[in-house]
């Protein structure tokens, strides 16, 4: 996966949605953060490991992988608002321990800490931490590698330009 590319229609997309809604100037990090953890829930609820209610635990992988997606351009607006440069943002790491539902808490509350932190050094830290948990529960847990996202990226790319378009 090319993440220079992909970072750089992030910023095309995100330059033109400030400027249409008239954004310059104010601060859009809480609401890319939070819309991130909406878009991982949305993830994870097409994952449906967790519902041990159900009979119906089949993964919908085609819907995981278009949520995984989304998930990644809000990381990459976030990056972005953070001057993370593209080049500093490996989909390497380690593996990390713990069950598959305790892991992907564990991704929800360490995004909200962007949030949280007020100085820009603990934001970028723990970007980096939920950057890093993000890839290692996409490969390690659900099966998805970056070659999986790419192209739905880009789709989802295009989606959101024709989105602009009519008014979205």
């Amino acid at each position: 996966m090319n993440i220079v590319k992909l970072y750089n229609m992030q910023k095309e997309l995100d330059d033109r949605i400030i400027e249409k809604h008239g954004l310059r100037g104010q601060d859009l990090l809480p609401n890319t953060v939070l819309a991130l953890q909406i878009e991982h829930c949305e993830l994870f609820n097409e994952w449906r490991g967790f519902k041990h209610w159900s009979k119906d635990q089949e993964p919908r992988r085609r819907n995981m992988i278009t949520e995984a997606s989304d998930c990644l351009h809000f990381f990459l607006s976030i990056a972005q608002q953070l001057d993370i440069p593209a080049e500093n943002l490996s989909t390497y790491d380690d593996s990390f321990e713990g069950s598959t539902p305790v892991l992907l808490s564990e991704l929800l509350i360490t995004i909200g800490l962007i949030n949280t932190y007020e100085d820009r050094y603990r934001k970028v830290y723990a970007f980096r931490n939920a950057w890093f948990l993000f890839w290692n529960i996409l490969e390690q847990r659900l099966q998805i590698y970056p070659d999986d996202l790419y192209q739905a990226y880009l789709d989802k790319n295009a989606e959101n330009h024709k989105r602009q378009d009519t008014g979205y």
